[in-house]
């Protein structure tokens, strides 16, 4: 029995070194298979690739770094430039009221201004130094701010400023002729050549640039200043003053014909508000001897409108009447 047993163990234990050399012949029979020297290439081949593609990142980083060094030198340059700029270069915008509108904005320091149908206020991003000064071409009402120790400035292309505070105004240019209205509060109007005049709440001071003189007198606040609500108001208006106006509201060139020169003698008392100018020349034909024609809008080749056009004629010989619709 121990014998028999001792051959099975013998028997089994030659099976497993059989089998572990069978093993290691296959393994010898298949690296002898293998062809060395296509190994080797095929592992040099992936080396260069590997240098190749280490060499193109080394390019790389060189070339981004001669691109950057200008781009930083730049920035630096312009933040250089920026820090260094004197205080008193600030940016400034320019805003336009488009014909036939009226355009409300506030200033930088939270001032507000109406800008009437063709005017320009031209200010700065940040108003800097001991005052704050906007320039105004056209019509402008203006509610300031109040600051004492920095009164706020309307200058005007024909030279003339207007100072204030913190109050309520209105000023406007035409030709050489340029007008303030003080609402509220307290105003100066000044030039090169005149000294300042001060202005009481429901006055109105005028400066004629052909004469060089500069007046004062009272005016009708409501009358005056309803444009900035989309009103026009005429209070004793001669004809060729609300023909002025007209046209500066509905942007429209309105040719008087006064034959006998007698616009003069009619006033007009009246408020229009969102009528059109087709029916209010129909109301100002029936309360004065006029006759008018709107010509028809043509265009330009670049596809833009001419300004419409309406001829008046005032042509019979009337004693002075006023025009009224209230």
């Amino acid at each position: 029995m121990k014998k028999d047993c001792l051959l099975y163990m013998n028997g089994q234990y030659f099976e497993n070194l059989i089998a572990q050399a069978l093993s290691i012949d296959k393994k010898i029979r298949e690296m002898e298979s293998c062809d060395t020297q296509e190994a080797f290439r095929q592992v040099l081949h992936i080396l260069q690739k590997r240098r190749k593609r280490v060499a193109f990142r080394r390019m790389l980083l060189r070339v981004a770094a001669m691109l950057a060094s200008p781009l930083l030198l730049t920035s630096a340059v312009f933040g250089y430039m920026a820090f260094l700029k004197p205080a008193d270069k600030a940016v400034y915008a320019e805003v336009t009221a488009a014909p036939g509108s009226i355009v409300n904005l506030e200033l930088p320091d939270r001032s507000k201004v109406w800008l009437n149908a063709g005017s320009t206020l031209r200010y700065p991003d940040t108003f800097k130094g001991d005052k704050r000064e906007v320039t105004l071409s056209g019509e402008g009402y203006f509610e300031v701010r109040s600051d004492e120790e920095h009164p706020f400035c309307v200058a005007t292309v024909a030279g003339v400023k207007v100072t204030a505070h913190g109050t309520r105004f209105n000023v406007s240019t035409e030709d050489d002729i340029v007008r303030a209205i003080l609402a509220e509060g307290k105003i100066s109007m000044f030039t090169a050549d005149c000294p300042p005049i001060e202005l009481q709440p429901g006055e109105q001071a005028i400066y004629d640039g052909a004469t060089g003189k500069l007046s004062v007198g009272g005016v009708n606040l409501y009358e005056k200043l309803a444009w900035k609500d989309g009103k026009i108001v005429f209070r004793n208006a001669h004809l060729s003053e609300v023909f002025r106006q007209l046209s500066r509201r509905y942007n429209v060139d309105i040719v008087l014909h006064d034959e006998y020169r007698q616009s003069e003698n009619y006033s007009a008392r009246v408020t229009f508000t969102n009528e059109t100018i087709q029916q209010i020349f129909t109301y100002l034909e029936v309360a004065a001897p006029i006759e008018w024609k709107i010509s028809r809008q043509e265009q330009y080749e670049d596809s833009t409108l001419v300004k419409q056009r309406i001829d008046v004629w005032l042509k019979k010989k009337q004693v002075k009447k006023q025009l009224s619709n209230h």
